[in-house]
């Protein structure tokens, strides 16, 4: 990380602190509002203090079947809080920090553009590795069945002026959209509903998290 992005993160983490407070409050609030529509069974409110992306995985049957009581007493009653925030350091690129006892925290890097250690940083990371011309990004991004006889000049050519080029432009200025957004998945697989019948697929390898399909 570079001296004067370190500087400005330092003082990102400054400003933030300013509003941890109120952030633990209103996250506190917010389960007990939470706490309240599980004790009541009530599907409808329970989804509602969930994102849309993610309100297709919330599991009603364990949230509000015979044991709500007491998920209800967790949620009114948390053992601890910890506020999460992102900061925008560019459109496209952002910091992710924790509350902690010792103030906000920066979770990683930032600068490290491309991870795939998270479904979150591989959506990023194939957003902006295409618009960089990072072809050999790419394909490391892509799964490892798909990059048999697959180059990166291949992929260089396929988003430049092949046939589907605009397609492939169109489809990660959608990503583009909901980069930051949380991506609902399990050990292996990650799913994320963009809207008008468009889903990101992504499966984890050995090296990480890889776009499936977008």
């Amino acid at each position: 990380m570079s001296r004067s992005r370190g500087l400005w993160l330092v003082l990102a983490a400054a400003l933030l602190s300013a509003c941890a407070g109120a952030a633990r409050r209103e996250v506190a609030a917010q389960s007990r509002s939470l706490s309240r529509a599980v004790h009541r069974g009530d599907a409808r409110a329970t989804h509602a203090h969930v994102l849309p992306a993610a309100q297709p995985w919330v599991d009603d049957a364990t949230l509000l079947g015979a044991q709500r009581r007491a998920w209800a007493k967790r949620l009114r009653r948390p053992v601890e809080i910890t506020p999460r925030a992102g900061v925008l350091l560019t459109p496209e690129l952002a910091a992710e920090a924790s509350w902690t006892k010792d103030g906000w925290r920066f979770d990683a890097d930032p600068s490290a553009a491309y991870a795939q250690d998270t479904p979150e940083h591989a959506i990023a990371a194939l957003v902006r590795a295409s618009r960089a011309g990072r072809w050999d990004v790419l394909l490391r991004l892509a799964p490892r069945r798909y990059r048999v006889g697959l180059s990166a000049e291949d992929l260089a050519a396929a988003w430049t002026e092949g046939e589907q080029a605009a397609a492939l432009r169109e489809a990660r200025d959608r990503l583009a959209r909901v980069i930051g957004d949380p991506v609902p998945h399990d050990d292996h697989d990650a799913r994320l509903d963009l809207g008008d019948g468009h889903i990101v697929r992504l499966e984890r390898e050995d090296g990480g998290w890889v776009v499936v399909d977008f």
